[in-house]
């Protein structure tokens, strides 16, 4: 019982913007009634324009004398005002003549009973809080039984053990001189969370782990079970080949999600953005095929050395700079064989090279059709906020165009306004789910506009991943997906996963384990 309390009281320390997120996409979703669904959108909408303001006012307090804009910051603080009380004023509308989904707005924490109540009898949920000095780590099935232990480890120290390990990950662009895997450590992270569980997961065909900090920066699939006599990545026991594994924020963020996806999903298959054209002078050569297509890893890493300056596009300089990011031809067959494997139009549904703008995705989600897609694929670089100069805002690398007004980049804000109703959003780019300590805040970024818009799930990447092998796994994903109508969406990736580790050149986890679902892991 204390455990059960326990856990309650976690959830609620571990809430983050992606669980408001994931309610707000709930709450949309289930509405109705007339006249509920428009307070409760100008209750969102007054809430995101409030945190676009408050994070430039914040920026502007670490800018120097000459940059800051007093005036600017002072009618920003009156409209935060004016926005905070008109808030108050949505929600007593709605606490008041629609209470039954007041609670949605200020959700409570779950209980072990809510939980197990969303499980089917082959699914686990795992919940795990990193404290100061020791793991906090809740096990709950669908019976409502509630197993809790603590593993002696703290959070600095679970962060070092998760740093070695994802050394040796994020390797895929050394080849034969990538260094061994860490089984060592993965086999000591499997023990401390998983090892009490393991009479548990006997049986379990799918584990939701919901995660914050160094345990949310690794795909949980490549610890392993048993200890590793010889470092064969072809013989190791990993924790993937037994169960298929899916990412949430929160317990009550999972709850949300669980919620949307009562909603009948779209009709039509697939949208997809491949290889956006960065420089616009090379659209001849393109076309005509003179630019080659490789296997390299696809990375914006290059993008976050050379680009020390602006992206404001009517500066040349900026422009230039900006054309410098790494081409992703090879995007193209990936995009295009999805759309084979999910029948969808190739002409219709796939937008490549200078079609592929900012402004083109702004438009398929204004006319609607972005909202009839059950599948959302962005194959292009995913940016963090700092990536570049002036960025201060996750955003997807677009086609660069002509025209000096139109930007190239698909931020934060613009997900925001996208209107989805995606079973996937696939992010099949450099590491979007973030590196070196940053993937909560790329979580709190994209996913929580990809949510918040109305995908129940994303596909995205731990580190920046090997063309050919992304491939494999996506197309080997979304085959298994279509073939079978009863598949989880957890477990088709990690077929996909075990398909892709048999093959000798792809046996290291570099290759077959960048990808995590974060998000409803079920059909």
């Amino acid at each position: 019982k204390d455990a059960a309390i326990i856990f309650q009281m976690a959830d609620h320390l571990n809430s983050s913007s992606v669980q408001q997120a994931l309610s707000d996409a709930a709450v949309r979703s289930g509405v109705n009634i007339p006249g509920l669904s428009d307070v409760i959108r100008k209750e969102q909408d007054a809430k995101n324009e409030a945190a676009t303001l408050m994070s430039y006012i914040t920026s502007q307090g670490s800018e120097g004398d000459k940059k800051r804009n007093p005036q600017v910051i002072e009618q920003m603080q009156k409209r935060m005002r004016e926005l905070e009380g008109l808030r108050k004023e949505y929600k007593a509308q709605i606490q008041k003549g629609f209470p039954e989904y007041f609670h949605l707005i200020q959700p409570k924490a779950p209980s072990h009973t809510d939980i197990a109540q969303q499980l089917k009898p082959d699914e686990l949920f795992v919940s795990i809080l990193p404290m100061e000095k020791q793991t906090y780590v809740w096990a709950i099935n669908s019976a409502g039984k509630v197993n809790f232990h603590l593993w002696p480890v703290g959070e600095k120290d679970g962060a070092k053990l998760v740093e070695k390990i994802r050394k040796t990950l994020d390797v895929a662009g050394l080849g034969n001189k990538a260094p061994v895997f860490d089984y060592a450590d993965a086999h000591t992270v499997y023990k401390g969370i998983f090892g009490p569980l393991e009479l548990e997961m006997a049986d379990k065909k799918h584990v939701i782990v919901a995660t914050s900090g160094a345990f949310a920066n690794m795909p949980l699939g490549v610890l392993v079970r048993k200890p590793v006599a010889s470092p064969n990545p072809l013989n190791a026991a990993w924790l993937i080949k037994d169960t298929a594994i899916s990412q949430v924020p929160t317990a009550s963020g999972w709850l949300s999600l669980k919620r949307y996806a009562k909603v009948p999903s779209s009709t039509q298959p697939l949208i997809a953005w491949g290889d956006p054209l960065f420089d616009n002078k090379v659209a001849t050569q393109q076309i005509a095929g003179v630019i080659p297509k490789n296997t390299t890893v696809r990375s914006a890493i290059d993008t976050r050395s050379t680009l020390q300056i602006g992206l404001e596009r009517s500066n040349e300089d900026s422009y230039l700079a900006y054309s410098k990011i790494p081409p992703l031809p090879e995007t193209r067959d990936e995009v295009n064989e999805l759309a084979k494997i999910l029948a969808a139009d190739p002409k219709q549904d796939v937008i490549l090279g200078s079609d592929a703008t900012r402004q083109s995705v702004l438009k398929s989600s204004a006319s609607g059709q972005l909202g009839k897609k059950q599948v959302v694929v962005f194959a292009t670089h995913g940016l963090l906020a700092g990536d570049l100069p002036n960025l201060n805002q996750p955003a997807l690398a677009m086609a660069s165009t002509a025209n000096p007004a139109d930007s190239p980049l698909l931020t934060l804000e613009d997900v925001l306004g996208l209107k989805l109703n995606a079973d996937w959003v696939v992010l099949s780019a450099c590491n979007t789910a973030g590196a070196d300590g940053r993937a909560e805040e790329a979580l709190s970024g994209l996913a929580r506009g990809f949510f918040f818009a109305g995908s129940r799930s994303l596909l995205v990447t731990h580190w920046s991943v090997e063309s050919e092998s992304a491939m494999l796994l996506t197309t080997h994903t979304f085959a298994a997906y279509k073939k079978d109508p009863q598949m989880r969406r957890a477990e088709a990736l990690k077929q996909a996963m075990v398909e892709t580790m048999k093959l000798p050149q792809y046996a290291h986890p570099a290759y077959w384990a960048p990808y995590a679902l974060v998000g409803e892991g079920g059909r």
